[in-house]
C-alpha cells in the first residue's frame, strides 16, 4: 500500500501496483513540473516531500490530461490487461484532487 500524507493531514491511499503505474504516468506527463530535488523516492516511498507548488502544478496538468482524453487513451494502450485494473482514470482524478488540496505531500 502506498500512502501519501498531505501537509494538511489529508491522505491518498492506493495499492503499491497502482501507485507504480500512476507514478510512471506522472513522470511521463508531468516530469517537467517536478523539481530535481523532488524526483527521488517516488517508487520507493521513503518519505520524499513534494512542495505545495509542485503538487498544484501536477493537479492542474492531470486535470487537463483527463479533459483531453489522454488518460483514457493511456489506459487503452496498456498492453497487459492486468495493468488496466491497476491504472484507472478514477485514480488519476483522486490523485489530482489530493494534490490540489494537499499543501504539498510526503510519499510513504
Amino acid at each position: 500500500m502506498a500512502t501519501l500524507e498531505g501537509v494538511n493531514k489529508k491522505y491518498f491511499h492506493i495499492s503499491t501496483q497502482a501507485w507504480r503505474l500512476l507514478a510512471d504516468f506522472i513522470f511521463d506527463w508531468c516530469g517537467d513540473l517536478i523539481k530535481d530535488d523532488e524526483r527521488q523516492g517516488w517508487h520507493e516511498g521513503y518519505g520524499k516531500m513534494i512542495s505545495a507548488e509542485t503538487a498544484r502544478q501536477i493537479a492542474n496538468r492531470l486535470e487537463r490530461l483527463i479533459e483531453e482524453g489522454i488518460v483514457e487513451r493511456h489506459i487503452a494502450e496498456l498492453t497487459i490487461v492486468n495493468m488496466q485494473s491497476f491504472f484507472s482514470e478514477e485514480n488519476v482524478k483522486k490523485f489530482a484532487e489530493f494534490c490540489k488540496h494537499s499543501g504539498g505531500f510526503d510519499i510513504w
